[in-house]
């Protein structure tokens, strides 16, 4: 029994060390992203971009559906946290934009989860504003949020509910210049979302950041279909950087990506499969290595996406 009790007990801990943060922290979402250390913001240009920076979703070209699952901080024992994506980016075309949807869940059996619906809306504004798109191509985004929350408590506080809900969204913009530089702006849980139990305790804002950089071939060096990016985040007066790097090869079906947080070391690839009529699958894999957690053998990420 006591054995059993310190088991829970660790676990609780771990689950709230992960979130050192906050609650609804942004950082194990989308397995493309992730190979590159999170730095998607200036990039978001598949179904990761809904919780990334809803505007990328303006630049998806055919309609793409992806699901992750995850093992995090494998290899410690009696600890289960784990991960899990769902998204979904349909564009209607160039003038009316896109629409996305997405599901985002953390959780610890028994003990906690963290559940995130996402319904998103972006398009490019060119024609709005009276941009040259040979120039820049400028995108804007807004996502509703609904943030749930289901704790387990213990026997001395059965009279607590055990879920608590609340609304929120995001704002984004992501301009893309014809030289291959990107940059990104999203503003997450814009509308403050209270989603204490015993008293009020309300998401925090998180403000991101980015940019990048994509050239079908890098001079000098060679390396072909290169995207850098760098995240800059700004959160309950907090500064967190994220950086990665990514490249295809092979008749651009490998990607190879690395990147990295203050926390973290990752590496990432993905393996594009092509059919009749366009249809795409898209197999990634990416495993991060925690700097500051011992005895773990890092956190296992692998998604499938399909592109029709």
């Amino acid at each position: 029994m006591k054995k059993t009790a310190a088991l829970l007990l660790l676990t609780i801990m771990f689950f709230a060390a992960q979130q050192v943060q906050a609650a609804f922290d942004d950082t194990y979402w989308g397995v493309r992203a992730l190979g590159m250390g999170g730095a998607f913001t200036a990039v978001s240009n598949d179904a990761n971009a809904p919780l990334y920076n809803v505007a990328g979703t303006a630049f998806v070209a055919q309609k793409e559906a992806t699901l992750m699952g995850s093992r995090l901080f494998a290899g410690l024992e009696g600890v289960e946290v784990g991960a899990n994506y769902a998204g979904y980016v349909h564009p209607i075309s160039t003038k009316a934009g896109s629409i996305s949807f997405a599901w985002s869940s953390i959780s610890t059996p028994g003990l906690r989860r963290e559940d995130t619906f996402n319904v998103g809306y972006a398009r490019i504004i060119n024609d709005l504003v009276g941009l040259n798109s040979e120039v820049v191509e400028i995108a804007a985004g807004l996502n509703f949020k609904y943030l749930l929350q289901e704790v387990k408590f213990g026997p001395t506080e059965e009279e607590l509910d055990t879920y608590k809900g609340a609304m929120t969204g995001d704002i984004g913009i992501l301009a893309m210049f014809s030289n291959g530089i990107g940059i990104g702006y999203s503003s997450k849980y814009i509308v403050p979302a209270d989603i204490g139990f015993m008293e009020k305790d309300e998401v925090k804002n998180i403000n991101v950041l980015g940019l990048s950089y994509y050239n079908d071939e890098l001079p000098y060096i060679k390396i072909p279909y290169f995207t850098i990016a760098l995240d800059v985040i700004f959160r309950d007066n907090e500064t967190f950087i994220r950086a990665g790097v990514e490249s295809y090869v092979i008749d651009r079906k490998l990607a190879i990506r690395l990147g990295g947080r203050e926390e973290a070391f990752n590496v990432g690839f993905g393996y594009e499969f092509s059919f009749a009529n366009a249809t795409k699958l898209v197999v990634d894999y990416a495993f991060e290595l925690p700097i500051e957690v011992e005895d773990s053998y890092g956190s296992h990420f692998l998604s499938l996406s399909f592109k029709f």
